[in-house]
């Protein structure tokens, strides 16, 4: 017997644990729901049904009810949400009915039919339904189904909005009267700048046969002829540049070393070192830069006009040359932009 008595024990300590937070749950819930439900009515019996409205549909959200929704529904119509009204009078009939309280169900049917001729009414036409095509009105999202059907909707302003991946978002906006009837209409919806032909695929994009919006034939062939041709033009300055100072280091060896062969002078042997250094830049620069500089030429011709001319633009390359000189030393920097 005692086993049986402390299982008998044990069984009821676990149901009273499981069912003693659910009940003061439900319990909490319905107090909240009948506070709410006694504040709106004395907001509704004040005038004030535009605060009224929102302690009704809470206190219907808590603890369901067609008193409730009765409640809620007569404040929705006198705050001219006609449409609100209906439905809530709709859903109070059904609850009325399964409470058993056929002259509530009574009520609310012949306050839903007398706002129905009220009613204003917006038919959604989709002209191109697409893959992730997504309506939405007033940030609710509409089913296909519901397109090309009169929708009952509370007057005042509506914003409707379309989207689809890929495509540029469509709104619309209209200022509804009570039993007015729209027709709103859902272009087909562009397609985005960056959705092109070839996207997501890993390869790139190219122009069709003739396609001109870019640069021409031969438009890459020109910009490098410049770019050659600017960098030749600037060996060839150099060369100049190094050739008058070894010019210059030349005559100042032979004044201080006039005897050919054997100089004891330092400045005269670093004199003579130097104009062979400048000698050699020179001579390298002239022939690099001359090179340079008819490739440049040759493709400048050859590569024909680009859009960039045509349409007058000035992107031509530039190229800046900036000598430093020092103590027996010359250098050079370069900048430009092509």
């Amino acid at each position: 017997m005692r086993p049986l008595r402390w299982l008998s024990s044990t069984l009821l300590v676990l149901g009273l644990s499981t069912f003693g937070p659910m009940a003061w749950a439900d319990a909490t819930s319905g107090a909240a729901a009948q506070a709410l439900f006694e504040e709106g009515k004395k907001l509704a019996s004040a005038g004030n049904y535009a605060a009224a409205c929102p302690k009704f549909a809470e206190s219907q959200k808590l603890d369901p009810g067609a008193g409730t929704l009765l409640h809620l529904g007569n404040c929705y119509e006198k705050t001219g949400r006609t449409a609100s009204a209906w439905a809530t009078y709709i859903d109070a009939a059904s609850a009325a009915k399964a409470q058993g309280r056929n002259d509530w169900a009574e009520n609310a049917k012949t306050r839903a039919g007398a706002l129905e001729p009220r009613l204003s009414r917006v038919t959604i036409v989709v002209k191109e339904r697409v893959p992730g095509l997504e309506v939405r009105r007033d940030d609710v999202v509409l089913s296909e189904g519901a397109f090309g059907v009169a929708l009952p909707v509370d007057p005042g302003e509506r914003i409707f909005e379309a989207s689809a991946p890929g495509k540029k978002k469509w709104h619309a906006s209209f200022t509804l009267k009570e039993g007015q009837k729209l027709e709103v209409v859902v272009p087909p919806l562009a397609v985005e700048a960056t959705a092109t032909a070839g996207a997501g695929t890993g390869s790139p994009v190219r122009p069709p046969p003739g396609d001109t919006s870019g640069k021409e034939h031969g438009g890459g062939a020109r910009t490098a002829g410049f770019v050659l041709a600017g960098v030749g033009a600037a060996g060839l300055v150099v060369g100049g540049v190094t050739g008058l100072l070894a010019m210059n280091k030349n005559s100042r060896s032979k004044e201080l070393c006039p005897t050919a062969g054997a100089c004891s002078n330092p400045d005269g042997i670093d004199a003579n070192d130097s104009a062979k250094s400048f000698g050699t830049i020179s001579t390298i620069s002239f022939i690099a830069g001359g090179a340079l500089a008819a490739t440049g030429v040759v493709l400048i011709l050859v590569g024909g006009p680009s859009t960039e001319r045509a349409s007058g633009k000035a992107h031509g390359p530039g190229l800046a040359l900036t000598p430093s000189f020092g103590a027996g030393n010359f250098s050079a920097s370069f900048s430009g932009a092509f």
